[in-house]
């Protein structure tokens, strides 16, 4: 356990082996930009762009989402807030991972105008497309990283 814990007291070790190396930057005090690939959504094509921070406190690597921009929904843009906050932990040879995702729409302007069942079936669709790419991403990147990671420091 030693191992993952000093694979994840760097934040940035865990972060570009979940998310796409290339397109994780940091910033200062902690905090990161990222810019997702493009998901294709109904007639929109959405490119989420996330600051977050992320800590290591000894026990658990923390991240959360301060902002997310998605762009490509045009004048529906400042109706859509997405959050995150999201655990890894190590325990005995494993990683334990944890997120709590919301996706809220704004009740206010042209949301007012859309049909409720559209705005729930369509956020149901975008949270379904994000949790399947975070599942698979600590499936293979994290794991595949921590792994590495502890081979070159035994």
């Amino acid at each position: 356990m030693p191992q993952l814990q000093g694979y994840l007291a760097q934040p940035g070790r865990p972060l570009k082996a979940l998310l796409n190396r290339n397109k994780v930057e940091r910033l200062a005090d902690g905090r990161f930009l990222y810019a997702s690939r493009p998901y294709q959504l109904l007639n929109f094509q959405l490119q989420p762009e996330v600051v977050f921070r992320s800590s290591w406190d000894g026990d658990q690597l923390t991240i959360v989402f301060e902002h997310c921009t998605i762009h490509g929904l045009g004048r529906l843009q400042d109706l859509v807030e997405f959050q995150c906050q999201a655990w890894i932990r190590p325990e005995q040879e494993r990683l334990m991972a944890k997120a709590d995702l919301s996706l809220e729409f704004s009740p206010n302007g042209a949301g007012a105008l859309l049909p409720k069942p559209l705005l729930h079936r369509t956020g149901d669709l975008a949270l379904g497309l994000v949790t399947d790419r975070l599942e698979k991403r600590c499936r293979t990147g994290l794991i595949k990283g921590a792994r590495n990671w502890v081979a070159r420091h035994p």
